[in-house]
């Protein structure tokens, strides 16, 4: 469960960081964002397993 959590905080500040960057949402940086999301869930999960 805290990996999806983490996972959608990435999402929801990742795209807010590329919408402050670019002014405007376009589908390849919610695609980005929504890429590290998966990535850093992943990722979260994979270390909550090892401790």
């Amino acid at each position: 469960m805290g990996a999806i959590l983490f996972g959608a905080a990435v999402f929801v500040g990742w795209t807010l960081i590329d919408l402050s960057k670019h002014k405007e949402l376009k589908k390849e940086n919610v695609l980005g964002s929504l890429f590290v999301a998966i990535i850093a869930a992943i990722g979260w999960a994979v270390f909550d397993l090892i401790l």
